[in-house]
C-alpha cells in the first residue's frame, strides 16, 4: 500500500497473549493502549499507521487484522455549537503535529483474533508511526479522535478494509443493516421509541443470516393461525416477570429505543451500542445499555455477541421474578424445527430434544435442521461464564424455539447501584452441533486469555 508523503518514526510492541485453547482457531482478544504512555519521545500516534504481526514458531511474521477502537478525546472548548446540535458534535479542529493540546492523547482498546499454539503463548509485534510533519484533524464526531494529514493534505490511508460495517437506514426506518463483505449478516430492529406508535414491543433481529446466506429465524410460530406466539420475534431479549410486569407477551411491556451511542465498523468486528428503556403502564421498569458485537469470521461460521446491562429505572430495587422466560431467545425457520423438519434440539450435557434438554441447566444449547436441500445449518445460544447462576436454565421446544432461563429457579433482585450484567454469544454455523464444532467455539468464547505487551521500541527501516 502507497504511503502518504509524511515523514514517520516507527516503533514496535511486543505483545503476548497467554491461556488460550492449544487448538484454538478464534478467540477475540482486547487490550488497552495509551500511546502517551508508552512512547519514548513526544508526538502523537497516526492510529491508521497500526500494524499487527503474529509471530510464528519459526519466527516469520505474518500480518493479521487489529482494530483500534480510541477512548473518547476533549472536544475543542473553543468550538461553539450551533442551536439544537446534539452535544456528541463538534466543529473539527486542527493543529499541526507539533502543537498539538498536551491534553489530547492517542489511546483506546486493540482487538484482534488469536489462535492456539501448543505452549499456549502466541507473540505478537504491534507497529505504529509518529509523524514528523503535517496536521492532525480532530474529527466532529465521537469518539472525537485525531486523523493525520500530510504537507500536501492527503489523510492517512487506511490499512486494512472494515469488513464489518454497519448501515442504518436514514431517515430511520427503524431497521440497522449489518454488513459483512458488502453481504447482510443481519438487520436489527431497533424497538419502538417511547409514546410512538409501533407494532414491535422491542428490538429484535431479522432476517438472521448463516454462512449460507440462509436466514436461521422466523418470527412467529409454525401452524399458528391465531398468532398466539406473535411475540417470538426471530432472535430477540424479553422477561416475563420485571417487578410483576409482563415484557414477554405481546400485551404487555414495550423494551424502548433511546438511542444509539456507538455504531463502529472495523476488520475485525462491527459494534453497536444502544440505549433503551423497558415500559410497562407508563412505570420505567429498568434502563438498558445493550452491546451488540458481529465479529468477522472465517466463512464457515457467524458470530453475534449480545451483552446487556440492565438497571433500575427509578430509584428502587428491581426484582425479575421466578419465571423460565427470559432474556435471550430464538425461533429458528420451519424447517429446521424438530416437529417439521426432523431437526434436532441438543445442549451442552448432550440432552437431546424437548424431553431431554427442556428446563435443564447448559453452557450452551444448539438447534439445527434443514435450511435448504442438501443443506443443514444452526443456530447455538452460549451463556458466558462469568454471568450469575452458570450454567443457566434453558426453555426450548421441538415446535422451534429455545431461549436462556436466567430466573428458572429463583428471583434476582437488581440494586440501584449494582447493574445486572449478563453475556451471551449467538454461533450461527453449518451442519448439526457436533459437525458445527458448538462446544469447540464455546470454549474459545469460555477462555480468558491474558495479554502482556513488552516495552515500546524504536523500529528503524520502515
Amino acid at each position: 500500500m502507497t504511503r502518504t508523503n509524511a515523514k514517520y518514526s516507527w516503533f514496535s510492541i511486543p505483545i503476548e497473549v497467554s491461556k488460550i485453547p492449544a487448538k484454538a482457531e478464534f478467540v477475540a482478544v482486547s487490550c488497552h493502549i495509551d500511546f502517551s504512555t508508552v512512547l519514548t519521545e513526544r508526538g502523537i500516534v497516526d492510529e491508521r499507521t497500526l500494524k499487527l504481526y503474529c509471530i510464528e514458531p519459526d519466527g516469520t511474521e505474518v500480518e493479521q487484522p487489529v482494530q483500534f477502537s480510541p477512548d473518547v478525546q476533549k472536544r475543542h472548548p473553543g468550538r461553539h455549537l450551533s442551536p439544537g446540535t446534539p452535544e456528541t458534535v463538534s466543529w473539527g479542529s486542527d493543529w499541526s503535529v507539533n502543537e498539538t493540546p498536551p491534553d489530547l492523547k492517542v489511546s483506546g482498546t486493540l482487538t484482534w483474533i488469536a489462535q492456539g499454539r501448543p505452549n499456549g503463548i502466541c507473540k505478537y509485534k504491534l507497529l505504529f508511526g509518529v509523524p514528523h510533519d503535517g496536521i492532525f484533524v480532530q474529527v466532529p464526531f465521537l469518539p472525537n479522535n485525531l486523523r493525520h494529514f500530510d504537507a500536501e493534505g492527503c489523510a492517512t490511508p487506511v490499512e486494512q478494509f472494515p469488513h464489518m460495517q454497519i448501515r442504518p437506514q436514514w431517515p430511520l426506518d427503524g431497521v440497522v443493516h449489518i454488513l459483512r463483505d458488502a453481504e447482510i449478516l443481519t438487520s436489527y430492529h431497533i424497538g419502538p421509541k417511547e409514546g410512538a406508535e409501533s407494532a414491535a414491543r422491542r428490538p429484535y433481529f431479522y432476517p438472521v443470516n448463516g454462512p449460507d446466506g440462509i436466514s436461521l429465524t422466523e418470527l412467529g410460530k409454525p401452524h399458528d393461525p391465531t398468532g398466539s406466539h406473535g411475540h417470538h420475534y426471530s432472535l430477540w431479549i424479553a422477561h416475563a416477570n420485571v417487578d410483576g410486569a409482563d415484557f414477554w407477551s405481546e400485551g404487555g411491556g414495550i423494551v424502548c429505543h433511546e438511542r444509539f451511542e456507538l455504531m463502529e465498523d472495523g476488520p475485525v468486528f462491527a459494534r453497536l451500542v444502544q440505549k433503551a428503556h423497558w415500559i410497562a403502564q407508563d412505570d420505567r421498569k429498568l434502563n438498558e445499555t445493550r452491546q451488540l458485537t458481529f465479529y468477522a469470521t472465517p466463512e464457515s461460521f457467524r458470530l453475534i455477541d449480545v451483552e446487556l446491562e440492565l438497571s433500575p429505572g427509578g430509584s428502587e430495587p428491581i426484582e425479575l421474578g421466578k419465571t423460565p422466560f427470559g432474556f435471550l431467545a430464538a425461533r429458528v425457520a420451519q424447517s429446521m424445527t424438530v416437529f417439521d423438519g426432523g431437526g434436532e434440539i441438543v445442549n451442552s450435557e448432550g440432552q437431546r430434544n424437548e424431553q431431554g434438554a427442556h428446563w435443564q441447566s447448559a453452557e450452551w444449547i444448539d438447534q439445527s435442521g434443514p435450511v435448504a436441500t442438501g443443506k443443514w445449518g444452526g443456530i447455538a445460544l452460549f451463556d458466558y461464564p462469568d454471568n450469575p447462576d452458570h450454567p443457566t436454565g434453558w426453555h426450548c421446544r421441538n415446535d422451534g424455539w429455545a431461549g436462556a432461563s436466567f430466573n428458572l429457579s429463583r428471583a434476582w433482585t437488581i440494586e440501584p447501584d449494582h447493574p445486572l450484567r449478563l453475556r451471551y454469544r449467538v454461533h450461527l454455523h453449518r451442519h448439526n452441533a457436533s459437525d458445527g464444532r458448538v462446544a469447540f467455539r464455546y470454549a474459545e468464547y469460555a477462555c480468558k486469555p491474558e495479554i502482556t505487551l513488552a516495552e515500546c521500541t524504536p523500529q528503524n527501516g520502515q
